[in-house]
């Protein structure tokens, strides 16, 4: 007896482990039919594993390849995709309404979709416009407005021309001694940062002047890959007991590095006493009236956000165009004839002028449409009771975004999506049918971009100058760029080399 009973206490733990695993398996399956046919979200098309699983998208989040999956699998399913097992991606036209829009007409008296906040978290100094809800928002934008104004970009016109000046005379001495290849890529963040900060902190980097990329603005860089992370660990908090080779903690840590360093600026800047026309004074000026105050630490988050939204993505588009025009020779000639031939000084370009170019606005436009700076999208939460979306009924909690990289070369939406084809904004019948509102990259709605209007301006500066003063050819090491980005939530771009040449003049 007494052997019997020890042999049976022996089976005890493999009877527990038989059982746990019988039950897991059995949860499991279980999960899987249910994700698969009875899931609110089993009506909506994609793959069976990223129904069942956040795995297979995590692992394109990680390795940067988000962008490439999101497209394939809308080539294949159509305008609405299923990515994870609570996210869907929309490539259609009328998504953007449904999801971003105001809240009038036939969506009058349904509430606005909140930002996921998976993606969207308050950084170290607080809440911002980026994460606020609805009456925040409003309060944030009452007051930063100003700043973006037409009035207000008119003032900051002699500040942009100041560094795209820079921008044009450094790489000018930088030719006079170095013949080879520049990094177009570092040349355009230099620039774009440079004029962000004497924005809002009445003082630049100092990138074109030192030709080199400062300290904080490589900070800001990994705050934003460290995004990524929070995203994962929104979903699997344990990850980040996984050590450096799971969770790149010199990024997390960066980002709060980065917001600390904001802050001190920040509160340079605001006890300078001083009317020069840049953020701060257009935000102190206006603060506290029509019932819209921001406290200092508020001033000090919102200012942590539109120091990365106003610089990187602006360098990112000119980089991707720059390199779209290497590889489109007779777009690039026929911008150099209309730029050159419009103006015969350099003095003569102005932020005026530049906008009644059409050939350079259509470029513009075409390379937001094939090369994004925000390629994923922005992502939102359906409300309670569920929402359509293009026609698809969504049901709540669930994640939705029009994704633009793939909106934008969707041959349902533009036809010969994969070539660079500027004249499709100027009215050429072969691309009449093209759906030119499924790409809005500053978004549309109560959230669009503020600062929508000093991108553009500046964009069309810098190319304009740009186009004017040099010769620009496609270094051989740079012919394949764009295969060698990758998705870190923005761009992760590497050198985009260029031979830069001044253009010979009588």
């Amino acid at each position: 007896m007494d052997k019997l009973a020890t042999e049976a206490a022996a089976l005890k733990p493999l009877a527990v482990i038989v059982t746990f695993g019988a039950l897991s398996v059995f949860y499991f399956v279980g999960l899987i039919i249910y994700r698969l046919y009875f899931h609110p979200l089993s009506h909506v098309p994609g793959p069976w594993y990223n129904k069942v699983s956040r795995l297979p998208h995590v692992r394109h989040i990680v390795v940067g390849t988000t962008v490439d999956s999101v497209k394939q699998l809308h080539d294949k399913y159509g305008d609405v995709v299923q990515i994870s097992p609570n996210e869907v991606s929309f490539t259609s036209n009328t998504a953007w309404q449904d999801i971003y829009g105001f809240r009038t007409g036939k969506h009058k008296g349904h509430l606005n979709m909140q930002k996921d906040p998976v993606w969207y978290t308050r950084s170290p100094t607080g809440q911002s416009i980026i994460t606020a809800d609805d009456a925040d928002h409003s309060r944030f934008r009452k007051v930063l407005a100003h700043a973006f104004s037409a009035q207000a970009l008119a003032k900051q016109e002699d500040i942009l021309h100041r560094y795209v000046d820079l921008l044009v005379n450094r790489l000018k001495e930088t030719l006079s001694t170095d013949e080879r290849p520049q990094d177009m890529t570092e040349w355009y963040n230099w620039t774009t940062f440079d004029v962000i900060a004497d924005l809002m902190f009445g003082e630049p980097f100092g990138c074109l002047q030192n030709r080199e990329t400062h300290k904080y603005i490589t900070l800001i860089f990994l705050s934003i890959r460290a995004l990524r992370m929070g995203y994962i660990m929104s979903y699997y908090p344990w990850v980040k007991w996984f050590g450096n080779w799971i969770v790149d903690k010199k990024s997390l840590a960066g980002r709060k590095e980065y917001y600390n360093w904001v802050v001190s600026r920040t509160q340079t800047r605001m006890d300078r006493e001083t009317q020069r026309p840049d953020f701060m004074t257009e935000v102190l000026k206006n603060n506290g009236k029509k019932d819209a105050e921001l406290t200092t630490t508020e001033i000090y988050s919102n200012f942590g956000v539109l120091l990365t939204a106003g610089s990187e993505t602006s360098a990112t588009l000119l980089s991707g165009l720059t390199y779209l025009l290497g590889k489109n020779p007779e777009v690039h000639q026929k911008l150099k004839d209309e730029v050159r031939g419009r103006f015969k000084n350099f003095g003569d370009i102005n932020c005026k002028e530049v906008n009644d170019l059409p050939y350079l606005l259509a470029v513009l436009q075409e390379a937001l449409r094939y090369f994004p700076p925000v390629p994923t999208g922005f992502e939102r939460r359906v409300g309670p009771g569920g929402e359509f979306v293009s026609g698809c009924f969504i049901p709540a909690n669930t994640a939705v975004c029009v994704s633009a990289y793939p909106a934008g070369h969707s041959e349902r939406n533009f036809k010969d999506s994969s070539l660079f084809v500027p004249e499709r904004w100027l009215n050429d019948p072969r691309y009449a049918g093209d759906k030119k509102d499924s790409i809005q990259p500053f978004s549309i709605g109560p959230r669009n971009c503020l600062g929508k209007n000093l991108a553009y301006t500046e964009m069309r500066l810098i190319l304009a100058k740009m186009i004017w003063t040099f010769d620009m050819e496609l270094d051989p090491k740079s012919a394949n760029w764009f295969d060698e980005l990758k998705c870190m939530v923005l761009w992760n771009k590497p050198g985009l080399f260029v031979k830069v040449t001044e253009v010979a003049r009588d």
